[in-house]
């Protein structure tokens, strides 16, 4: 193993272009500095700088050397940072990635928690449904819904999404409420489209096991998001997640139908790189999301109070007219 002081030296004088910045920054002289670099070309074989009497700069095998160091002592820091006081004081750039649908509806209205408790993490989140290279992207972690197949990435399923079907008070006024779910044909329903897949299928968990509905929508749009609001607004039925519904539920905004028949959606994951260390940063951000997904699926959080309001509704408190 090459001598891990002059490594640092070593990169340390690149950075800083000088043996003289370099010394000051490692808290050393400069010609310690200097004997460190010579060291490691010795121990090497080969040499690292071409050095004149004003200016130093790498040869080939340097830059190759140098650039590998960078990315050793990069991880090296991950692991230190890991451990002891940052770990109680976390800090630094997070770069977290997730749906549109999810970052918005289950992420952001909980953000100013997570700052209260971390201030001296600079969250950066990327919401997209396009896939991502998350190592290309600098992405640290991420929150994906569906099945996994990416093996290079490290999972935990951190929540089960539900499959929620709604519409808006004033719909319901105008149009009834559907009986049952071949009624669904004689009503606006609003498709969630994916491309190549088409228009997704709704799913109902009845006395005869999960049923497939598929609905001949009156509109379709391919984003979750869009869905909602069309629903809020009084466009048709909608089928989408609980987390995407629950702010508009709780507000009114929308009524849950068929609450006897709710279907476990996709699963909803929280996915980083594998390495051997994770960063103070991201561990803390992994172990707040999960919390936070454990609370919105217990018993004393806004999330469990919607639930237990859909499992218990039987019929909106509206003057309704019957369909058929």
């Amino acid at each position: 193993m090459q001598d891990l002081a002059a490594i640092m030296a070593f990169v340390r004088v690149v950075e800083a272009n000088t043996f003289a910045a370099a010394a000051r920054g490692l808290g050393m002289s400069a010609s310690g500095v200097s004997r460190a670099v010579s060291r490691l070309e010795t121990q090497l074989g080969v040499r690292l700088l071409a050095r004149t009497t004003r200016s130093l700069s790498l040869t080939e095998e340097g830059r190759a050397f140098y650039d590998r160091c960078q990315r050793i002592l990069a991880d090296l820091n991950e692991a230190t940072e890991s451990v002891g006081a940052a770990r109680e004081h976390p800090q630094g750039r997070l770069r977290v990635a997730s749906t549109m649908a999810i970052g918005r509806a289950a992420l952001l209205p909980h953000l100013p928690e997570f700052n209260r408790l971390y201030p001296d993490i600079r969250l950066e989140l990327s919401m997209s449904d396009q896939p991502l290279d998350m190592v290309e992207e600098g992405i640290d972690c991420a929150l994906r819904i569906g099945q996994m197949a990416d093996s290079s990435l490290i999972a935990k399923r951190i929540g089960q999404l539900r499959m929620i079907t709604c519409a808006s008070p004033d719909y319901l006024r105008k149009h009834g409420y559907p009986r049952d779910l071949s009624s669904l044909r004689e009503h606006d329903c609003i498709g969630y489209v994916k491309p190549i897949r088409g228009v997704i299928p709704w799913y109902f968990e009845t006395e005869h096991g999960r049923e497939e509905v598929d609905v001949a929508p009156a509109l379709s749009l391919n984003d979750a998001e869009s869905v909602m609001q069309a629903g809020i607004m009084g466009l048709g039925i909608i089928q989408t997640t609980d987390y995407v519904a629950a702010s508009a539920l709780a507000r009114g905004e929308l009524v849950p139908l068929f609450p006897a028949m709710i279907a476990a959606g996709p699963p909803l994951w929280i996915v980083y790189p594998q390495r051997r260390h994770v960063s103070a940063r991201v561990q803390v951000f992994i172990d707040w999301i999960c919390q936070l997904f454990d609370r919105c699926a217990g018993t004393c959080t806004e999330m469990a109070r919607f639930n237990h309001m859909v499992q218990s509704a039987s019929m909106p408190a509206l003057a309704l007219r019957k369909v058929g």
